[in-house]
């Protein structure tokens, strides 16, 4: 039995019955809503689940609006309770109030941020989101406490196996998605989130969340020429697939000579529409592999003349690099070195003439560099930055590094000179060759 306010005396109203305005509800001060869970119970996330209505609209006007949004909820409903490709039906997460649950609904609400980042980045979120499920999954948010939180970080960082170094890196990584999870999840009115949330951030006094050092490795010119020399080697004497040795080796020249992500040298597989448009619209070739599309820049195609432009991830493809191929020295003999039918495509291939997928490109990468002598420590990433502390060994300005490594701020440009060690012996140097010349007897 549904109760209505009763109008006054003599007033006349034309209260429509409730079928004709589903969700509809008055709020604080009279105030009229739609809300999603007056007309289901579980609405599924539905992304707006309280809408305010026009305080003075009349009668036909709400009841038409309320319509509106409920015939919205019912499609969003059927969209989510459709079989997927395999034939059962999707599982949507409830939130339960637990870790568990706001880690699941981050990864799978449309709205989520978590469907439109790079995929190796969606992949070291989801290595983050399983750590957290996986040891305090069940725990209920409204119970947890920011000492609770330090007590996780600590136990996330314990070494590996007894004696091991500390796993820093992974213990921040997953504070941070924990964060990011309950920044969503507060995002979706959740009260219990959002309160853990605001205890984090006013609690950077009594908890703290270490973070990992800047990496301090690189891969220097010799060890550069080292790599090469030794991927052209395994290729001759049948080790390595010949062909497969030298694209390798133009892989890494192309990284240290052009410094270069790894990624803007040899692509990525593309598993959605939009993925591939994306890259396209920045300018990236799209082409089909076996079945499976791949974008990339350095393809033969945009190379005329051995010569290159194009916008790298590195400066969120707005600034465009121009790169004359001729004269960089590792690089240009390699491409030299590639047969003229094989001219076609991806620059830098794998298996049966495809691009080179990534995980395949790493393993290929550390099985040469052993091979070589350059020890595990070194990454295929420390090329972009070896080739960077080179430039500044030789004297080049910092604002031509940037501008080559497409950075926006010199800052950042910093943090990828290696050669610490060296300017501070410099410095030391040159305040010993101060003080000789002060008191003017030429020792130190």
């Amino acid at each position: 039995m549904r109760s209505e306010t009763k109008p006054r005396t003599g007033q006349k109203t034309s209260m429509p019955p409730r079928g004709d305005r589903p969700g509809f509800k008055r709020g604080r001060h009279r105030l009229p809503y739609w809300i999603a869970s007056q007309v289901v119970r579980d609405h599924m996330q539905f992304p707006d689940p309280c809408i305010p209505l026009p305080p003075d609209a009349d009668d036909t006007t709400i009841g038409e609006l309320c319509r509106q949004h409920t015939a919205r909820l019912m499609a969003w409903i059927d969209e989510r309770k459709r079989p997927d490709d395999a034939g059962s039906e999707k599982q949507i997460t409830r939130y339960d109030g637990t870790v568990r649950s706001a880690c699941r609904i981050y990864q799978e609400h449309p709205l989520s941020r978590f469907h439109t980042v790079k995929g190796n980045t969606r992949r070291t979120y989801t290595v983050s989101l399983n750590l957290i499920e996986q040891t305090v999954g069940s725990r209920l948010i409204r119970n947890v406490t920011i000492l609770d939180c330090q007590h996780w970080y600590d136990q996330w960082r314990l070494p590996e196996r007894p004696g091991g170094p500390e796993r820093i890196d992974r213990a921040h990584d997953a504070i941070s998605m924990l964060k990011t999870v309950l920044r969503f999840n507060a995002a979706l009115r959740r009260n219990d989130c959002k309160q853990l949330l605001e205890d984090l951030k006013n609690a950077t006094s009594m908890v703290t969340f270490e973070k990992g050092g800047a990496r301090e490795e690189e891969m220097t010119y010799a060890q550069a020429c080292a790599f090469i020399r030794k991927a052209l080697e395994l290729g001759q004497a049948g080790v390595f697939p010949a062909d497969r040795a030298l694209y390798m080796a133009i892989g890494v020249a192309a990284q240290f000579e052009l410094l270069l992500r790894q990624k803007d040298v040899i692509g990525e597989r593309c598993k959605t529409a939009a993925d591939i448009e994306k890259a396209t619209k920045r300018g990236a070739t799209a082409i089909s592999y076996g079945g499976q599309m791949w974008t990339g820049y350095f393809t033969w195609e945009n190379i005329p003349g051995w010569r290159w432009r194009m916008r790298t991830s590195k400066s969120k493809y707005r600034a465009a690099a121009d790169f004359d191929l001729k004269i960089y020295s590792l690089l240009f003999p390699l491409l030299e070195a590639v047969p003229h039918e094989e001219r076609t495509g991806a620059i830098v291939k794998g298996e049966h003439g495809y691009a080179v997928q990534e995980r395949s490109y790493r393993k290929w990468f550390r099985q040469i560099a052993q091979a070589a002598g350059i020890p595990d420590q070194v990454w295929n990433m420390d090329t972009r930055a070896g080739g960077a502390t080179e430039a500044e060994e030789a004297g080049v300005e910092i604002a031509a590094i940037s501008d080559a490594l497409t950075h926006t701020q010199q800052r950042t440009t910093v943090r990828y000179i290696r050669n610490r060690s060296t300017k501070i012996a410099s410095l030391q140097e040159a305040r010993n060759a101060k003080r000789a010349a002060d008191r003017g007897d030429g020792t130190a």
